[in-house]
């Protein structure tokens, strides 16, 4: 019951981070090459691998020549957006945990070939990779929500069967009680019934005793 007090707890303040809007922002971020310009986004989700697995399987929908992954770095090289034409672009990203935050954060810097994706200097194409990353954002923090629905949704019809069987067994001992009591008035008018006839069989052996007593005083008598 205690911990099942403690996750409800949980769930509920982790709410007031949720209805914040996410937002993307742009900053200057450190990658295995150097500083570069890069968009960041952070998710309030509950697993950064989570993040980092769906980006990767996000990524296929551009064209790209190959991939490589190093310990805390993601590169994607010679990547082809359609919407944005045929010129191609290296991509590199990182996925990093705020554990005392709960939250994780994407970031992502988009080399399109001597210069990184600034919004100064790239608006439309800057745009573009903005709204991609917000709209990815968004897909996997309700992902993550689905995710917790699903597990307080177990928590919930565990509580609410809990309650079912309390409420199953008050049922059965007030159904007890009234079986006790309506037992117990029988009784009752049965003991007010029993002290009726008592009274009765004391007459009735009153009488038969001067029956027995005639019959005795008889039998002395008879000399």
């Amino acid at each position: 019951m205690k911990k099942q007090i403690l996750t409800i707890a949980i769930a509920i303040s982790s709410l007031q981070f949720f209805a914040q809007d996410i937002k993307v922002r742009e900053s200057n971020e450190s990658f295995s090459n150097g500083g570069h310009n890069a968009l960041s986004v952070t998710l309030c989700v509950t697993a950064e691998n989570m993040v980092e697995k769906e980006w990767k399987s996000n990524m296929p929908d551009f064209g790209y020549d190959k991939s490589n992954e190093k310990s805390n770095e993601y590169f994607l090289d010679n990547v082809v957006v359609k919407d944005l034409g045929n010129n191609t672009m290296d991509v590199y990203s990182k996925v990093t945990e705020q554990k005392s935050e709960k939250t994780v954060t994407l970031t992502a810097a988009f080399d399109l070939g001597g210069a990184y994706l600034s919004s100064s200097e790239h608006k439309d194409k800057f745009e573009y990779m903005k709204k991609m990353m917000h709209q990815f954002a968004i897909k996997i923090t309700k992902e993550d929500l689905d995710d917790q629905i699903k597990a307080a949704g177990k928590v919930l019809s565990n509580i609410q069967d809990k309650q079912a069987g309390l409420e199953k067994d008050n049922k059965g001992l007030a159904d007890d009680i009234t079986n006790y009591n309506q037992k117990i008035k029988k009784a009752n008018e049965q003991i007010e019934q029993n002290k009726k006839d008592i009274e009765t069989k004391k007459g009735e052996v009153a009488a038969q005793q001067k029956v027995v007593d005639g019959i005795k005083s008889k039998k002395e008598s008879v000399k």
